[in-house]
């Protein structure tokens, strides 16, 4: 089509430059029409310029005298040409005007062009007001529109060329004023530069240029193309480079403009809590030219291979986007629980179902119940909800029942209002959520409501709790505009020292200040929030007790960097066999996955991978982040990989105890549950016989006395913080590990008889530990504040009701008898009540149990090297039961080894304290006889002795000099008292005095050689 009329448009070139030139190119029938009536006839005809009329008005003009009506025919075709606008009028239009042109030439074309520029060029501005203006622009754009197409087609065709052919005479002055400098140059040239730079930032000029282009851009800016001059196709190129460079400058600057008008409807907003009408007019209207500039832009950059800026997003979010917009789903790992508890609240909050979902098929029975039943019933439903499931089922109910009208809607307004139980406002809020599109004006009169009480809470001294707690939980809903949210908490920072300001704000906070912290949505402006309130805790007027409550409120927001923070927020970077270990044991293992995750993980080698042992250790160090059900699997799978990799078990037994002790030290009830998932596994690998007893009753004493002065708990002992006299939880601790144990003794009834006699003993002291045990255990509960609570009460029912009947005990009845009992039992062993368990003992004990860690993990053969390979599982079994049995023999002979090693522990105890208890009677009657020889002296001669008495030394030759501290009433002395060097007590100090004199001169000798 495109080239026919390029063709078509070379023909009427040629044939009306010739009629310019003068030559009669057109030709008429030999005998014209000169009646008056077929005269008039096409006058009328023309003012209508169309595809249909076309060959008839062509036929006309061959065949009617048209002389004598010429101005009454310029001024026809003036009138019809701006009417012409679709491409076959405008394909008719050139035939036409060609026509008339090329038969009556000077005659014609001058006159018709001045009428063609008065109505194409752009008008010299008169003050007008606004709204005539806008509807004169917008008849001149479309007017414009129109003739700048036909302008080029003419130029095209040859018919206006330059100003030159114009009649100038009855041009306006104006026009004649602006092209009468370029009078050689295109006519087209000078009315597009007219055209397109007329109030060019008010964007008139926009949709001209597009018509324009779409119709000649292949005219213009293909070089194959002929109809230009070449002279002429680089200057329109020229003119729409620079104009569409012009147009790219004012989008820039209306995006900014944009931005800022935005950002100030938003303070004002935030400020007055309300939006105000001019900033929306003037945001709306620079939104509306910002939209116009853009699309011309993109469609200009396109013709012209430009490419477009980069503009930031500044264009204000629609009221409505903030009100409807869902929550975006993320995963728990991008959450990182910052804004949600738990992964169930998230879920509550964040997935909405949609109501499509939740309509069932309609009754097709009508129900007889009339319809204020039916919102009775509806609204008792609505008060019992109980659940997330209840409420959707309500929703569902809501739209089948065709409830949705004005008086539904107030029922459920007043009660909204009128309800007390705060419990339900979130299923409310998330009723209205599922709703949002239906319910739409409920949701805006219960905001305006909420705002309203909001207002009145802050300036006059009232509360009401269940406002504030509604207007949160639409917050987390996104049911409330963001200007609305954010006037409530900078009003209630500004004035924060007014009456009860400072607790709307801590209920605000705590209940939806992570979200707003967190949420894309809001998180710089609650970012500005809180930069604010640090600003009001730098005021000088606040008292001391608004000033912590806002450290309080800093802290619920923004929580401070605490180590427990910062191993939750770690994430260290673990290569894709570690994850798959940690994926396969703490996430995949159960008592029915038990078999297939060991034979997996056996077909690991961990000897020579340090990050396999540290993926492995991390694992069984860390069962509180297995469920609680699994730790039984979970200990199961350290013994049968310990029995290879015998080090596993002794670093994970370590680091359990370590991090035990650690809880216990910090004492924060948040991590209770992971201290009970660490004893709860220690338990489990006592039952597999990984640990003896004795390592369990050392942890337990170590649970009951750590922080206490000399490792002894005191009764009502308040100035020990980690173990306060109302905390119980290392009560519950001990229950649960002593609880969880199956048994504290090995059964007799299938070993050999000459096994008998060892097991027996075994058990026997195992019986005396825990004897001993239980009853520091009933004095401790006795030093915590009476009466216990009862859920322990439980527990300690159940500890005493498992051991009591067989260690033959009886529960003691207060502080007192548990002492007295204590006493007893110190007397009967030859101990003193802490020694056993002092720190520094404590510390053998610990090495004695490594040691009997580690002969333990010994007891297994190296038949266990080949555990990897996959056999079946019979044969496993059998290897497993070779095993068992030579365990059973080691660990008898060890049971042997460690009671002789108690036994003989005793009697040296016992034979020490004996001796101590000699020795200290001697010094203490040696001391009276010195201090009665003393003071009988001073009575006879009361004279200071000389510094110096020779004679003095060679009677305490044979002697050693001590100090001994005595106290008469609130007096202390200190009096020197000499033993004779021949006494156990001064042999034994004189030879550690030695022995430490030898020590360091070696220490010396090693110094003074370092260099050689």
């Amino acid at each position: 089509m495109s080239e026919e009329l390029d063709a078509r448009r070379r023909e009427l070139l040629d044939l009306n430059t010739r009629a310019w030139d003068g030559e009669e190119v057109f030709k008429t029938s030999s005998k014209l029409d000169s009646s008056l009536k077929k005269n008039t006839t096409f006058i009328k005809k023309i003012r209508t310029i169309s595809g249909d009329q076309c060959q008839n008005i062509l036929k006309d003009v061959s065949t009617v005298s048209l002389e004598k009506y010429l101005s009454e025919i310029i001024l026809s075709v003036s009138a019809g040409l701006l009417k012409v606008s679709k491409g076959d009028d405008i394909l008719a239009a050139m035939e036409i005007v060609s026509a008339l042109h090329q038969r009556f030439s000077t005659s014609f074309t001058p006159y018709l062009f001045a009428n063609f520029l008065n109505g194409l060029a752009s008008p010299s501005r008169q003050p007008v007001n606004e709204q005539e203006k806008e509807k004169e622009d917008q008849l001149r754009v479309i007017r414009q529109k129109n003739l700048i197409r036909l302008l080029m087609e003419f130029y095209l065709i040859g018919i206006f060329r330059t100003i030159k052919d114009c009649d100038r005479e009855n041009l306006p002055g104006f026009i004649v004023k602006k092209y009468s400098k370029a009078q050689n140059e295109a006519i087209v040239i000078l009315v597009l530069k007219d055209i397109l730079n007329f109030e060019i930032k008010l964007g008139n000029s926009l949709p001209i240029s597009q018509v324009f282009l779409k119709r000649f851009s292949h005219a213009i800016y293909d070089n194959d193309n002929s109809l230009l001059p070449f002279e002429t196709r680089n200057i329109l190129q020229q003119i729409f480079k620079i104009y569409t460079l012009a147009i790219l400058e004012i989008l820039v600057q209306l995006n900014t403009k944009l931005g800022k008008l935005t950002e100030r409807n938003k303070k004002a907003s935030i400020r007055t809590g309300k939006i105000l009408e001019e900033n929306i007019t003037d945001i709306n209207y620079v939104t509306s030219l910002f939209d116009k500039f853009k699309n011309s832009s993109e469609f200009l950059c396109s013709i012209l291979k430009m490419d477009m800026p980069e503009l930031p997003n500044n264009q204000p979010e629609e009221e409505e986007s903030v009100v409807t917009g869902l929550v975006k789903n993320k995963s728990l790992n991008e959450d990182d629980l910052e804004i949600w508890d738990n992964l169930k609240e998230r879920n509550f909050y964040t997935k909405i179902p949609d109501i499509s979902e939740l309509i069932c098929n309609k009754p097709e029975t009508i129900s007889e119940i009339s319809s204020g039943e039916k919102i009775n019933e509806f609204i008792t439903k609505l008060e019992n909800v109980s659940n997330e499931l209840e409420i959707d089922a309500l929703v569902s109910e809501f739209v089948n029942l065709d409830l949705n009208n004005k008086a539904t809607r107030n029922r459920i307004m007043k009660f909204f209002i009128e309800t007390p139980n705060i419990n339900n406002l979130r299923f409310y809020s998330r009723f209205l959520k599922i709703n949002e599109s239906s319910l739409k004006t409920l949701i805006d009169e219960l905001t305006t409501y909420l705002d309203k009480g909001f207002r009145s809470q802050i300036y006059n001294n009232k509360l009401n709790f269940k406002n504030i707690f509604f207007f949160c939980e639409l917050i987390k809903f996104k049911l409330i505009p963001t200007h609305v949210i954010f006037h409530k908490i900078r009003s209630l920072t500004i004035n924060i020292s007014l009456t009860n300001n400072i607790d709307i704000l801590s209920v605000f906070y705590e209940q939806c200040g992570r979200f707003l912290l967190n949420d894309p949505d809001y998180k710089t402006l609650m970012n500005e929030m809180i930069e604010l309130l640090k600003q009001k805790l730098k005021n000088d007027n606040l008292t001391a007790n608004d000033k912590l409550a806002i450290n309080n409120l800093l802290i619920v927001v923004i929580p401070p960097a605490t180590k427990i923070n910062q191993l939750h927020n770690e994430k260290p970077k673990l290569t894709a066999q570690q994850q798959f270990i940690i994926r396969l044991s703490r996430y995949e293992l159960n008592s029915k996955t038990f078999t297939l995750v060991l034979r997996t993980l056996k077909k690991f080698d961990y000897s020579n991978d340090e990050e396999l042992q540290s993926a492995l250790l991390d694992v069984f160090a860390s069962p509180d982040l297995l469920n609680y059900e699994n730790i039984v699997e979970l200990s199961k799978l350290l013994e049968q990989l310990s029995k290879k990799y015998k080090s596993l078990l002794i670093k994970t037994v370590d680091t359990i105890v370590e991090k035990i002790m650690r809880g216990l030290e910090l004492n924060d009830y948040r991590l209770n549950r992971t201290r009970i998932s660490h004893v709860k596994f220690i338990s489990e690998l006592y039952n597999l016989k990984l640990l003896n007893f004795k390592f369990v009753i050392d942890l337990l004493y170590k649970i009951l006395c750590l922080g206490h002065p000399n490792n002894q708990p005191l009764p009502n002992n308040y100035d020990i913080e980690i173990d306060l006299p109302n905390n119980y939880f290392r009560i519950q601790l001990c229950c649960m590990l002593l609880n969880n144990l199956n048994s504290i003794v090995k059964s007799t009834g299938t070993k050999k008889s000459s096994k008998l006699k060892s097991i027996k003993r075994k058990n026997e002291v195992n019986e005396d530990l825990l004897r001993i045990f239980l009853t520091f255990f009933q004095f401790y509960c006795f030093c915590k504040q009476q009466p216990i609570p009862i859920e322990i009460e439980f527990q300690l029912n159940d500890l005493f009701t498992k051991y009591y009947p067989n260690l033959e005990m009886d529960r003691f009845r207060d502080l007192t008898e548990s002492i007295h009992k204590l006493q007893e039992i110190i007397q009967q062993k030859g101990f003193q009540q802490t020694e056993e368990y002092d720190d520094d003992e404590d510390d053998e004990d610990d090495d004695e149990e490594v040691e009997d860690d580690d002969d333990e993990l010994d007891m297994d053969d190296e038949d266990d090297s080949d555990d990897d390979s996959d056999n079946d599982e019979d044969a496993d079994e059998d290897d497993e039961e070779e095993d068992d049995d030579d365990d059973d023999e080691d660990e008898e002979y060890e049971e042997d080894e460690e009671i002789e090693r108690v036994a003989q522990f005793s009697e040296e105890n016992k034979k020490f304290a004996d001796d101590l208890d000699k020795e200290f009677q001697k010094i203490v009657l040696d001391s009276y006889e010195y201090n009665k020889a003393n003071v009988s002296s001073r009575n006879k001669f009361n004279v200071p002795l000389p510094p110096k008495i020779n004679a003095s030394q060679g009677s305490n030759e044979n002697k050693i000099s001590f100090s001994l501290l005595t106290k008469l009433g609130k007096k202390n002395n200190v009096k020197q008292v000499n033993l004779p060097t021949d006494t156990k007590f001064a042999e034994s100090l004189l030879k550690e005095q030695a022995n430490q004199k030898t020590h360091r001169e070696r220490i010396m000798n090693l110094v003074l050689n370092m260099d050689n």
